[in-house]
């Protein structure tokens, strides 16, 4: 049984060869420089798909920063041309302002400027009593107001127009009365007695028989009497009124016709202050320069006092109508 046992178990195998050994060895070390050089291959690809990746990073961002450079110019630009689009539109504005304001009274410059006129006549009216000067006012306001062209303001045109009519009026009233007055004095002027001078009477001395004087005596009674005569002094109680002889009578009358005109003058030009100060003048100057006794200067006198009473109360027209009107429609159309 045992040697049965013994044919039934196989041999053990020889042990492998040295040959055997070596190509094991060969093919493993081959193994280990393939997967080194294929390592070494994929760590080339990697750092170089690296540095191509990197190359495209950098163009990427200078072409993103060269985008954004030119998106920023864009912007500027748009916004220059927004701030220019919004100063076109604000002066459009303006325009379409200017154009709808124009339609309405009160707005408009030559409206304004009509307003002053209207009030610069009542002034001159009123306080100065200058008439012509009111009148151009008045002329210019109604000037602007017809250029201007609203037909509202045709009220105010219109109460202008009478106004200027009743100025124009007042003034040819006052031409027909007082100015015919003072060219009748100048002319009575030229036949008004003058203060002339007149000898002073001599008081007569007493006639007394005496002794004939010694000549030492005499003479100098007569230097002393010779100058007595060079210094009188009297008292009235008045000024003295100037004396003029014959030779000064010209000149004396031209200056009282002078002023006589001078207040005919301002009388047409509608200015009672000025012909009330040369009718005072001319009062003065008669008292002064002409005989006052005599009934033709009295009668001058009298005539100029009642000149001058007359200037003084005259009653000038309501010029104020228009500037009320013209400043309500100004109210309303604000």
């Amino acid at each position: 049984m045992t040697d049965e046992a013994e044919k039934t178990i196989s041999p053990a195998p020889p042990p492998a060869p040295r040959r055997a050994r070596s190509v094991a060895g060969g093919l493993a070390l081959l193994l280990s420089l393939v997967t080194l050089v294929g390592l070494g291959y994929v760590w080339y690809l990697l750092s170089y798909k690296a540095h191509i990746v990197g190359l495209d990073v950098t163009r990427s961002f200078q072409a993103q920063s060269q985008a954004l450079i030119q998106l920023n110019t864009k912007i500027a630009s748009l916004e220059q041309a927004q701030t220019t689009s919004r100063k076109a539109i604000a002066d459009l504005a303006r325009r379409e302002a200017s154009i709808s304001t124009a339609n309405h009274p009160g707005r408009h410059w030559r409206v304004r400027a009509a307003a002053d006129l209207l009030l610069i006549a009542n002034d001159q009216l009123r306080f100065q009593h200058n008439v012509p000067l009111a009148l151009l006012a008045l002329h210019q306001a109604q000037r602007e107001l017809r250029r201007q062209g609203d037909p509202r303001l045709l009220p105010v045109r219109k109460s202008i127009l009478q106004e200027i009519l009743r100025l124009k009026a007042l003034r040819r009233q006052h031409t027909s009365t007082m100015a015919l007055d003072l060219v009748a004095l100048a002319h009575s002027v030229r036949t008004l007695p003058l203060a002339l001078p007149h000898a002073f009477p001599k008081k007569a001395s007493p006639t007394v028989k005496s002794a004939p004087a010694p000549f030492w005596r005499r003479a100098v009674d007569g230097i002393w009497q010779d100058f007595r005569g060079l210094i009188r002094i009297r008292k009235e109680p008045v000024h003295e009124r100037a004396l003029l002889a014959p030779k000064r009578a010209y000149f004396a009358r031209e200056n009282l016709q002078i002023r006589l005109y001078g207040a005919q003058i301002a009388l047409l030009e509608h200015r009672p202050a000025l012909v009330a100060a040369d009718l005072g003048a001319a009062d003065r100057w008669i008292k002064r320069y002409f005989n006052v006794k005599a009934r033709s200067t009295q009668a001058v006198v009298v005539k100029l006092q009642d000149l001058k009473r007359k200037s003084q109360t005259l009653k000038w027209p309501d010029i104020s109508r228009s500037l009320h009107l013209l400043r309500r429609l100004s109210r309303a159309a604000s």
